[in-house]
C-alpha cells in the first residue's frame, strides 16, 4: 500500500487536567476533571488524517509500559499503519495539559521512548511512494537524517514540517538541513515570530516564505494565514465555544493536507483546516473529526466563518 501521509514524531499518553485557574507559586488548586487519552503531535496528525479516510502510516516509538501498548492499539484502531512504530525499553512519552475554563492550555511533557527513536534504512524504504512526509518537532538525529536523505536525491514524499512550540525555541538554523527540501511549513503565530526572531507577523512570514514555498500560520480564533512565494491570504475561523485547544493545530494540519491530497485549492484546504480545528476545540482532548463530521460542519457553518 502507498501511504498518502507518513508522520514522524512523538507518540504520547496525555493527561488532561482541567483547572479553574493556573496555580501560582506554593499554591494549590483542586482539579475540575482529569482525563487520560492518547496523543502526541505527530501521532495526532496521523490519526486525524486516517479518521478522514486517508491512508496514513507512523514512524515513531512507544515504551514497554502499559501506555505503550495502549498507544499502539489506539493507532491501529484509528486506521494508522504501525509497522514502523517500534517498542523500546523504558516509559512511553507523556504529556500533561493544564486546561483552564476558557480553553487556554499549558503543556508539560517528557519524550520518553520518543527520544530514543532514530531513523533507519527500513524507515527510508517505508516512505517509498508516499505523498506527504509530515514531521513534528523533530529530534536532531531526525533533522540530520532527513537532510541527508533528501540531499542524496532519494525518491521521497513532499516534506512538511511543524516545528512546534519547543522546536522553534531551538532557532531557525536548527532546521537548516531540511529547509531546502520543504514543501510546507505549519506554525502558529507565536511560533512564527519566535522562529524568525521577528516581533511582527508580517515580517516573520516574509522571512519564512523566502525559505519555503508554502507557509501556513494557524491563528486560532483569527483563522489562518496562508503564504506562498507569490501570494498571501487569510481565511476566517469558525465561531465556536472553546472547551480545550489540545490537538486543534494537529487536526488543522491533517485536514489541510488531506484536502490538498484530494485536489482542493489552498483556500479550500485552509477552510477544512479551520473547520477541523474548530471541531476539536469543542471537545476535551485531541479527538479529531471524521470526514462525515467535517463535511457536515462546513456545510452547516461555512457561511458563518469569521
Amino acid at each position: 500500500m502507498k501511504w498518502e501521509l507518513v508522520a514522524i514524531g512523538d507518540i504520547n499518553w496525555d493527561a488532561i487536567l482541567v483547572v479553574p485557574r493556573t496555580p501560582g507559586p506554593d499554591d494549590e488548586v483542586e482539579l475540575l476533571s482529569l482525563r487520560e487519552v492518547p496523543g502526541g503531535d505527530a501521532a495526532n496528525v496521523a490519526v486525524a488524517f486516517a479518521r478522514l479516510g486517508g491512508r496514513a502510516g507512523m514512524i515513531g516509538a512507544v515504551g514497554t509500559d502499559s501506555a505503550g501498548q495502549a498507544l499502539r492499539t489506539h493507532l491501529a484502531a484509528s486506521g494508522v499503519d504501525t509497522r514502523r512504530v517500534l517498542t523500546v525499553e523504558g516509559p512511553s512519552g507523556r504529556a500533561f495539559s493544564l486546561v483552564e475554563p476558557n480553553g487556554v492550555r499549558r503543556l508539560l511533557y517528557t519524550r520518553g521512548a520518543n527520544a530514543k527513536r532514530k531513523l533507519t534504512p527500513d524507515d527510508l524504504a517505508y516512505l517509498e511512494g508516499a505523498k506527504w512526509l509530515y514531521v513534528a518537532d523533530p529530534l536532531p538525529s531526525t533533522v540530520e537524517a532527513l537532510g541527508e536523505w533528501y540531499r542524496e536525491g532519494s525518491k521521497l514524499p513532499r516534506l512538511v514540517l511543524d516545528p512546534g512550540s519547543a522546536g522553534v525555541n531551538k532557532g531557525i538554523d536548527y532546521f537548516s538541513p531540511v529547509f531546502p527540501f520543504l514543501s510546507g511549513l505549519f506554525l502558529n503565530e507565536w511560533e512564527a515570530r519566535t522562529l524568525t526572531a521577528r516581533e511582527d507577523l508580517e515580517g516573520a512570514v516574509d522571512v519564512l516564505r523566502e525559505r519555503c514555498a508554502l507557509v501556513v500560520v494557524k491563528r486560532g480564533e483569527h483563522g489562518a494565514l496562508v503564504a506562498t512565494q507569490g501570494d498571501v491570504f487569510a481565511t476566517p475561523s469558525f465561531p465556536v465555544q472553546v472547551v480545550d485547544t489540545t490537538g486543534c493545530g494537529d487536526a488543522f494540519n491533517a485536514a489541510f493536507l488531506f484536502a490538498l491530497t484530494r485536489g482542493m485549492s489552498l483556500r479550500e484546504a485552509a477552510q477544512w483546516g479551520n473547520a477541523a480545528g474548530a471541531l476539536v476545540a469543542q471537545r476535551t482532548g485531541a479527538y479529531a473529526p471524521t470526514l462525515a463530521e467535517l463535511k457536515e460542519f462546513i456545510s452547516r457553518y461555512g457561511g458563518e466563518a469569521g
